[in-house]
């Protein structure tokens, strides 16, 4: 059995929304970054059917309801994304905000954190690993690698798991940064678990993957390939 068990998430894993929801934004916004994470699912599939394990997977656009942030945070349903504006939030009354809130984000941070709960208990430690990408375009001066992997340096078993993690990218070729082009501690669901299960043996990980490798054919696959021995080695 292995020493850490794995939970993976990708919480900006789709652009659509729930049928009959129309935000007001457009076609072209709505597949874009600030909507979701192109090839992160894709990435964190690839690492499920290897595992063996399934993926929690968010089935809306952020811009309805963004996973990655904590419930009570002013972006959970925002007003813009990446600066695109969402008319549809804006008129949303703070029961209707709520209600959304409790809907789709409770239920989704709800079975993260049992899946990761179950894992502490048995094997007794665990990495959860967070699918993400980013669009090289918005900074592209400073987003001139393919991966980044972010992580809190102050918690010693993330860290160690973190450099491993970067590691097996570099192996494969793949120009690696860590806490970038996101610090490892801003709002989001590994950090709120983080500190949630302190001083558990609680590692959550976001793995930050550029477009320029999402969109190549077979960009997706090397990112995944390449922390295949890593998994195999928890």
């Amino acid at each position: 059995m292995s020493r850490i068990g794995l939970v993976l998430s990708c919480e900006h894993a789709s652009w659509t929304l729930p049928p009959g929801v129309d935000l007001g934004v457009s076609l072209a916004d709505l597949q874009s970054q600030a909507s979701w994470d192109h090839g992160a699912f894709d990435i964190a599939n690839r690492l499920s059917e290897a595992a063996g394990i399934p993926v929690h997977a968010g089935a809306f656009s952020r811009m309805y309801v963004d996973l990655n942030r904590p419930p009570a945070h002013e972006g959970v349903v925002p007003l813009t994304s990446y600066g695109a504006p969402v008319p549809g939030n804006a008129s949303l009354t703070a029961a209707e905000r709520a209600t959304r809130v409790e809907q789709f984000h409770a239920p989704y941070w709800a079975a993260v954190r049992r899946d990761v709960l179950a894992r502490l208990r048995d094997p007794g430690a665990v990495l959860h690993l967070s699918s993400h990408s980013f669009d090289p375009a918005l900074d592209p001066t400073n987003r001139q690698f393919d991966v980044g992997v972010l992580y809190d340096p102050a918690h010693p078993f993330e860290a160690e798991l973190a450099e491993r993690m970067m590691f097996a990218l570099r192996g494969a070729g793949l120009l690696v940064r860590a806490n970038q082009p996101y610090t490892g501690v801003g709002p989001a669901l590994c950090t709120e678990l983080r500190i949630e299960l302190a001083p558990k043996p609680y590692a959550g990980i976001e793995l930050e993957t550029s477009h320029a490798v999402t969109h190549q054919a077979g960009g997706c696959a090397r990112v995944a390939e390449a922390l295949f021995p890593f998994l195999d080695e928890l």
